[in-house]
């Protein structure tokens, strides 16, 4: 297998470094998260994520400020950052990467995703337009905000960093199963998102998390024809 190598994302309460990446169809999804919640202290998760050949080992940490929860992302060619106000979504949203001429931040206020800084090299300023529903720009982490206890699904805004046009998806429970992973059986509850309306049989992606403690321990993405497999490494509390 082709080794892709390390990425490490980091959570912290100050500065929002965080993850991101979404599409579909159009969506470029880039799963990176670790818990159904953000925990009080900073927790560190490894995994290893397989995209067809290519295996890389990627670190996650989530943690809490104040009200607000932060996620960080770090690889040897980009930086993603992400800040999650409850009862809003996502607020702030920033990516760096050098090699592809993107630095770029992008705020919400109300009904609006302001979205400047430079893309593909060219400088961008750019108002999205989205309704009420959260903005959730990456899959997988703290589930419980997107949708909380006793919600069976819930619709949210991503946009896509390739070209910053929004896409509505939705979010729903899809039961429970008893996994296999890494040796052991895991009692997992299933996380199915997709499109929102008529576009939802046509993609969808898969995310399991431990019934006892919220642990995401594994996920499959469709990308491109390419199915994206993360699973945690240690299942130890």
């Amino acid at each position: 297998m082709e080794s892709c190598g390390t990425r490490e994302y980091r959570v912290s309460r100050s500065s929002p470094r965080s993850i991101s990446n979404a599409a579909v169809t159009i969506l470029f999804v880039v799963p990176a998260a670790l818990f159904a919640q953000a925990p009080t202290e900073p927790v560190s998760r490894t995994y290893t994520e397989t995209r067809g050949s290519a295996v890389t080992t990627v670190q996650y940490r989530v943690s809490r400020d104040g009200a607000a929860i932060v996620v960080s992302s770090v690889d040897p060619t980009s930086t993603e950052e992400i800040r999650w106000t409850p009862g809003i979504g996502t607020t702030e949203w920033k990516v760096t990467e050098p090699a592809k001429g993107n630095d770029f931040q992008a705020r919400r206020t109300g009904g609006l995703i302001h979205v400047t800084g430079t893309a593909k090299g060219r400088a961008v300023d750019r108002q999205v337009k989205v309704d009420g529903a959260p903005w959730y720009q990456v899959f997988g982490p703290i589930m419980d905000e997107l949708l909380p206890s006793g919600a069976a699904q819930q619709e949210f805004w991503v946009v896509d960093p390739s070209d910053f046009a929004p896409h509505k998806m939705q979010v729903r429970r899809a039961g429970t199963e008893r996994l296999s992973i890494r040796g052991a059986t895991v009692d997992a509850a299933k996380i199915h998102f997709s499109p929102a309306g008529a576009l939802a049989p046509f993609w969808g992606a898969d995310f399991w998390y431990r019934l006892s403690d919220g642990l995401w321990v594994t996920s499959r993405l469709p990308d491109q024809g390419v199915m994206t497999v993360s699973t945690v490494q240690e299942l130890a509390p």
